[in-house]
């Protein structure tokens, strides 16, 4: 398959992560590429730390929330302004440094081969990462299988993703899609709902040594169990319609 001319920019959602993402920033403006920071809402004192950094690098365009809204939210805000700004395609990535830009090319040049699919981090974890983050993800995998009826995705919590715009925009028009921690999960089963690729590339992430966590143990689990919940009443009730597809194809009519 012939590689295609894509038009992407780099989509960061940052909360109160200045410290962090004054470490990662050198190593974001090294990809030169162009880049959006969604800043969802920081307090004010992270917001001063961001604004004196961007000053260093003008070609970085900064979109604010004015009040704390979520990721999924933030990551909405980077696609709309990726749009206006004439891009076909959105890098995320996030602001605690966590991820591999060196990974940056690979995402990239698979997303020209696969243009309309979803480029997304399978997570490679050293000794850095709690375990109970890692057996976590085990879990995650397990109800995102069932969801799907597939073990197509290999991954569905990494942050570090390319987006085709119009993909994405597509299975936000048609469906709720969660804007806090339940967004990663959330977008990337309901694409597979809708029959987007979801092409997976593997990646070292690394857990940052006394970084900040936006996970809220209690509000955030239960927000995930209520996705999933919710998710498994929709793949039951998409169940035939899967059902008929794949029969259509078994008899050559699809």
């Amino acid at each position: 398959m012939n590689a295609k001319h894509i038009q992407l920019c780099i989509v960061v959602p940052h909360y109160n992560h200045a410290q962090a993402f004054a470490a990662f920033l050198p190593r974001l403006a090294e990809l030169k590429l162009p880049c959006v920071v969604v800043d969802d809402g920081s307090d004010v004192k992270s917001k001063s730390a961001l604004l004196e950094l961007l000053s260093a690098y003008p070609e970085i365009e900064l979109a604010e929330h004015q009040h704390n809204r979520g990721k999924g939210a933030a990551m909405w805000t980077g696609a709309h302004r990726a749009r206006q700004l004439g891009y076909s395609h959105m890098l995320q990535i996030d602001a605690d440094g966590q991820h591999d830009t060196a990974d940056v090319a690979r995402f990239i040049d698979d997303a020209r081969v696969y243009p309309s699919a979803i480029i997304s981090g399978a997570p490679q974890f050293d000794d850095s990462a709690p375990k109970a983050r890692v057996y976590g993800r085990k879990v995650t995998d397990f109800w995102v299988a069932l969801e799907t009826g597939s073990l197509a995705i290999k991954d569905s919590l990494c942050g570090f993703r390319v987006y085709p715009l119009n993909e994405f925009e597509q299975v936000f028009d048609k469906y709720h899609i969660g804007k806090r921690m339940d967004f990663d999960t959330d977008v990337l089963v309901k694409s597979a709902w809708e029959g987007i690729a979801i092409r997976f590339i593997d990646t070292k992430v690394v857990y940052i040594a006394n970084s900040v966590s936006h996970f809220h143990y209690w509000d955030d689990n239960w927000r995930l169990i209520w996705l999933h919940t919710r998710l498994m009443v929709g793949m039951v009730v998409r169940l035939p319609i899967r059902l008929y597809r794949k029969i259509r194809a078994l008899f050559g009519h699809a």
